[in-house]
C-alpha cells in the first residue's frame, strides 16, 4: 500500500510540535520561577561565614542555578594549585550515608590522570556573609574544567574566601555543548562532585575529607550532600615547594571518530542509497562535533565562541542539504525514513559519546521536529530525479518546519 505524505498534515503536525513546545518551556519556566522564588537557608563555614548554597546568575535568588557541592578549608592559592598541577589518587565513589572518608599517606605514589585547565564559562554568582560585616554578592574566582568545551566536561566554578583567604566554595558539574540550542546542558553535579572528590582522596596533604549534610538538593541530580576538605597547611607548603620544580603535565581527552563507509557490493540500490543516507547525516553531526572539539585543542586561547560560528552554519545548513541531495534516487517513503532516523541516530551517537543518557521533554520534542523536518526535505527531493515536474509541497514544509525549529532555541539571545 502506497503511503502519502500530505503537506498539509505536515503543517499540522508542525503546530501541534510547537505548541508542545512553547507550552512545555513556559510550563517549566512558571514551575522554575516558583521554586527559586523560595527562601533558603545560609551554609555556615568554620570561620563564621554564612553561604549560599546555591549559584545564580544574576545577583538575586530568584535566579538559582546549580548547587554548591564543595568546600575545601585551607590556603586558597594552594588549593587552585592542586586543581590544576597536582594529580589525584585511586577512590571510590561514596555513599550518601557516609560521612568520614579515611586517608592512606602512603597513598603519595598513586598518581591519576586528572588535568584541570581554565574553563571558559557564563558569570554566576553566590551570596556570602563575613562575620561582623555585610553580605555582599561575588562571581567566580576561576573556572577550571576537564574536557572540551563544544564535546563534555566536568566544569568547576571556584568562589574563594575574599577576606581571610582560607576556603574555596565550590561549584562542580558535567555538561554537554548542545549545537541546536547553543548551549551547555547539565546532566550531572553528583558525578562531577565525586569526580573533583578523587583529588583529595588518599592524599597526604589532605587531613580530613567528609560529606555533611546542607539540604541544596534543588537543581539537577543534587542530593544536599556536600563535600567538605580539610588541607594540612604544614604540608601544603612542602607541596607547593616540590612544585615549583615539577613540570606542568597535562592530558587531553581526545575524542574517537568510528564511522564507516557502506561499499555497494549488493544489487539493492535503493537500500544502499537510504545507508548513505543516514551514513552522511550521522557523519556531518559527527564531525562539526569532533571537527569544533579539535579546533578548541588547536586554538585553546581562542574565544570558543568563534569556534561556534564557523560550525554552527555548517550544521544548521548542511544537513538539510545532505538530506535534500542524498534522497534524490530514492522513493518517498524510504527518503523520508532514512533522513529521519539518520537524524536520530546522529543524534544517539552524539549523546552517548557525551556520556549523556536522558533528555528533558521539550528537547526531546525539538529533536524529533528536526528530524521529521529532515524527513520532509528528503521525501520531497526523492521525485527530482525522475520525474519532470517538480512539486515544492513536501521540500518547502520540510523547510518551513526546519527553520522554524531551529529558530526556536535562538529567541533566547534577544532582549525582548
Amino acid at each position: 500500500m502506497r503511503i502519502e505524505i500530505r503537506p498539509r498534515t505536515a503543517v499540522a503536525l508542525l503546530f501541534a510540535i510547537l505548541a508542545l513546545t512553547v507550552s512545555g518551556s513556559l510550563v517549566g519556566t512558571e514551575l522554575s520561577a516558583d521554586e527559586q522564588t523560595t527562601e533558603f537557608d545560609m551554609e555556615s563555614l568554620e570561620d563564621g561565614t554564612q553561604l549560599y548554597p546555591y549559584t545564580s546568575a544574576g545577583q538575586t535568588t530568584a535566579q538559582r542555578t546549580l548547587a554548591l557541592n564543595l568546600i575545601v578549608y585551607g590556603d586558597v592559592e594552594a588549593t587552585e594549585y592542586v586543581l590544576r598541577e597536582q594529580s589525584a589518587g585511586e577512590w571510590e565513589e561514596l555513599e550518601d550515608d557516609e560521612a568520614d572518608i579515611a586517608h592512606d599517606e602512603e597513598s603519595l605514589e598513586n598518581q591519576s590522570s586528572i588535568a584541570w585547565g581554565s574553563a571558559d564559562g557564563s558569570v554566576r554568582y553566590t551570596y556570602f556573609e563575613p562575620p561582623g560585616e555585610q553580605g555582599r554578592w561575588v562571581d567566580e574566582s576561576y573556572q577550571l574544567k576537564d574536557g572540551t568545551y563544544l564535546g563534555e566536561r566536568h566544569h568547576i566554578r571556584a568562589y574563594t574566601d575574599p577576606v581571610e583567604g582560607n576556603w574555596t566554595a565550590m561549584q562542580a558539574h558535567w555538561e554537554h555543548w548542545d549545537w541546536f540550542e547553543l548551549r551547555h546542558s547539565v546532566h550531572s553535579i553528583e558525578d562531577s562532585q565525586s569526580y573533583v572528590e578523587s583529588e583529595f582522596f588518599d592524599q597526604w596533604y589532605v587531613e580530613d575529607l567528609s560529606r555533611e549534610w546542607v539540604g541544596n538538593d534543588l537543581s539537577s541530580d543534587g542530593d544536599g550532600w556536600v563535600s567538605v576538605v580539610e588541607l594540612r597547611d604544614e604540608l601544603l607548603l612542602g607541596l607547593l615547594g616540590i612544585a615549583l620544580v615539577a613540570s606542568l603535565r597535562t592530558q587531553t581527552r581526545r575524542g574517537q571518530r568510528t564511522l564507516t563507509r557502506l561499499q555497494n557490493d549488493s544489487g539493492i540500490q535503493m537500500t544502499v542509497q537510504a545507508l548513505l543516507v543516514v551514513t552522511a547525516i550521522v557523519a556531518l553531526v559527527m564531525a562539526v562535533r569532533v571537527g569544533a572539539v579539535r579546533a578548541e585543542q588547536l586554538f585553546p586561547t581562542a574565544n570558543p565562541k568563534l569556534i561556534v560560528a564557523v560550525f554552527y552554519p555548517v550544521l544548521v545548513c548542511g544537513l538539510p542539504v545532505i538530506a535534500y541531495l542524498m534522497a534524490r534516487h530514492l522513493e518517498p517513503v524510504p527518503a523520508f525514513s532514512a533522513a529521519a532516523i539518520g537524524f536520530v541516530v546522529a543524534m544517539f551517537l552524539d549523546l552517548s559519546q557525551l556520556g549523556v543518557s536522558s533528555l528533558a521533554l521539550q528537547t526531546f520534542i525539538h529533536r524529533g521536529s528536526l528530524a521529521v523536518a529532515l524527513g520532509f526535505i528528503a521525501a520531497g527531493a526523492s521525485q527530482t530525479a525522475r520525474s519532470p515536474v517538480f512539486v515544492l509541497g513536501h521540500v518547502r514544509t520540510g523547510v518551513l518546519l526546519w527553520v522554524v525549529a531551529v529558530g526556536l532555541p535562538l529567541l533566547q539571545f534577544l532582549s525582548l
